[in-house]
């Protein structure tokens, strides 16, 4: 059987074999400039999905160690600082147990008085100390607000909340990432019953007033009021005439009114049943202001206390034993806080520890995956370079082929 081939057909067919073999040669180069095998999905489709799944497996591993590094500068922050605090601890103890030496004078003590404030100060900057990226470290979820501000009275009050934040640093585990500063400084066991004072979170003055100045003005009084507590609320300024801010102070556990449309004065002091609080600001109405009786006595009011005491008394019978009562309160109270700090070293430490296995699991998983990926599109260059030279010379020789056919006629064709 006779085959007639045009001249079309033949440049055609001696041409898509050129290029074929074009194709590939271009595409085994294209392999060893990049080193990978797998260019594209049609090269492999299963191999190219797997490489995708491994890649992001990687991605979520370096966002985990990310966020293990800053774990890490706030874990051993946290820890210096805590540090820093039990040693001003030990120095206030050794001056509270000087100022109990019946020979010093007055003069004597309020020098021991004025040491001790310069350790509250020095505390309380520890206690506001802040991570790489300017967060408060101990001021629970709010990391932008400053935990512990010295209010007029002098004495410093919490401005956090009790909140704990966790990051994640693996698939199923997270870490505690603080300590809040009422955790620590604040939920101390106290010697003898207590009070602490709070703004509600739905105030909606703005700014919002502040509550400070907490003390107990009448023992005997608040022994009697203790365990109950009070709201004060703020009024509508027309429950008063001529109208103005005033507000009521009410017993939580059955509603009793203790004091009913007292006008306010900001930075004035508000006493009942031997309390005494002061609110800053102009409160909006319905604004409302918790005075909670507690057993707990913070580290440096527990100080902020004994400092008051030394400043106030002097060298009379009962003054020494009031001296005598308040040491040994303090001293108790310390030791108290000391523990709470030990407590939370060590809770800070275990999570160290677990930082750091975590970066060695996630180190040995990444190095698993970097294997896995390497076997799927990692190029085998050996290989390439042998493919891509057998490529070449099929070309050229298709080439040679190609020119010497192109040249053929009826009479040329030998």
């Amino acid at each position: 059987m006779t085959v007639r081939l045009s001249t079309s057909q033949i440049y055609n067919r001696g041409l898509n074999a050129m290029l074929d073999v074009q194709k590939a040669a271009n595409r085994t180069q294209e392999q060893l400039s990049t080193g990978k095998k797998v260019l594209s999905p049609a090269d492999d489709p299963i191999a190219a999905a797997r490489i995708l799944q491994l890649k992001q497996e990687k991605a979520n591993t370096n966002q985990f160690n990310n966020s293990l590094s800053t774990l890490n500068n706030r874990l051993q922050r946290e820890e210096t600082a805590i540090a820093g605090i039990s040693d001003q601890i030990q120095k206030a103890q050794e001056l509270i147990t000087q100022s109990g030496n019946a020979a010093l004078n007055k003069d004597q003590r309020n020098f021991i008085a004025v040491e001790l404030q310069s350790l509250v100060d020095g505390m309380a900057q520890l206690m506001n100390s802040r991570d790489a990226s300017g967060e408060y470290l101990f001021s629970g979820y709010q990391g932008k607000t400053q935990p512990f501000e010295k209010g007029a009275d002098g004495r410093y009050a919490y401005q956090g909340d009790e909140g704990q934040r966790f990051i994640q640093v693996g698939p199923v585990t997270s870490v505690a990432a603080n300590d809040s500063g009422y955790e620590v400084f604040m939920n101390i066991p106290g010697v003898e019953a207590g009070f602490k004072a709070s703004a509600s979170d739905s105030n909606t003055a703005v700014p919002p007033a502040k509550i400070d100045g907490a003390a107990i003005r009448n023992r005997e009084q608040f022994e009697n009021f203790y365990p109950e507590s009070a709201v004060i609320e703020f009024n509508s300024e027309n429950d008063v005439s001529p109208p103005g801010v005033n507000f009521s102070i009410r017993q939580v556990s059955d509603g009793r009114v203790i004091s009913e449309n007292i006008r306010y004065v900001s930075g004035n002091n508000i006493e009942f049943n031997g309390l005494s609080v002061r609110i800053q600001g102009q409160p909006a109405p319905g604004d409302t202001f918790m005075v909670e009786s507690d057993n707990r006595k913070g580290l440096l009011a527990g100080i902020e206390d004994y400092i008051q005491v030394l400043q106030q008394t002097g060298n009379s019978t009962a003054d020494r034993q009031t001296r005598d009562q308040a040491l040994a309160r303090t001293i108790t109270n310390l030791d108290g806080a000391q523990g709470k700090l030990l407590d939370t070293r060590a809770a800070v430490g275990a999570r160290l520890n677990q930082v750091e296995s975590a970066k060695s699991s996630n180190d040995d998983f990444d190095l698993v995956i970097d294997t896995a990926l390497s076997e799927l599109e990692d190029l085998d260059f050996a290989k390439a370079i042998s493919q891509l030279t057998q490529e070449t010379f099929v070309l050229e020789a298709a080439q040679a082929s190609f020119s010497k056919v192109s040249k053929l006629s009826l009479f040329n064709y030998f």
